[in-house]
């Protein structure tokens, strides 16, 4: 796997392979491999969503015309230094990175309902989080992982990007785990431009590429 190294303070502590486990010079660092396979601009949900004093939501959109959801998988992950027992993962601890910007679970009030001019109340956003993820994500939101290394967790996650970056052009971009000792790492594939995605997940990637 072709690794993208984010952190200049780390060369000659990866194996040469970049798929192994870590040199033993990150005992405390949980490492998170992963790919950045697709953004998406609209979310059609399987399971309408019912809201109070509307009809029940059918589609979720940007608010911004060139918002989007930015899914990831998860293609590995390290456990294997030695002060490391387990490790517990939550897909709602990464966070998108761009220059100052730093994106992660959704936020009321960043998404359009059914293509009007209505968005996601607070109290409503928790709904719309689940069915979201429920057409986006595959396997848990959260597990425990022991001592090890786990070469294909396959876990896919979204997060949502509610407007447009400046100079971004659709490549890769670097996620963040909040949350104990933890570096993620991601390789250099562009992601997938996908116009809309239903509960089969049509054109998103569960896999990732070697």
């Amino acid at each position: 796997m072709r690794e993208l190294i984010k952190y200049a303070l780390l060369p000659g502590l990866l194996t040469a392979a970049g798929c192994g486990s870590v040199d033993t010079g990150l005992r405390n660092t949980v490492v998170l491999h992963y790919q950045h396979v697709a953004n998406v601009h609209r979310v059609d949900l399987s399971n309408p969503v019912a809201l109070p004093h509307r009809a029940p939501v059918r589609t979720v959109l940007p608010l911004d015309a060139h918002g989007f959801w930015a899914v990831f998988v998860l293609c590995g992950l390290d456990a294997t230094g030695t002060n490391i027992p387990s490790f517990y993962f939550d897909v709602d601890h990464f966070r998108v990175q761009y220059g100052d910007r730093n994106f992660g679970p959704l936020r009321p009030y960043t998404v359009r309902l059914d293509d009007t001019a209505d968005v996601n109340g607070r109290a409503d956003t928790p709904l719309l989080a689940d069915a979201i993820a429920a057409e986006l994500q595959r396997g848990p939101s959260s597990l425990v992982f022991r001592h090890g290394y786990y070469a294909h967790p396959d876990i896919r996650f979204a997060i949502y990007v509610p407007a447009a970056l400046a100079d971004y052009a659709g490549g890769p971009l670097a996620l963040h785990y909040e949350g104990g000792q933890t570096l993620a790492l991601g390789n250099d594939y562009p992601p997938a431009d996908v116009e809309s995605v239903g509960s089969s997940g049509s054109g998103v990637a569960a896999h990732c590429l070697p």
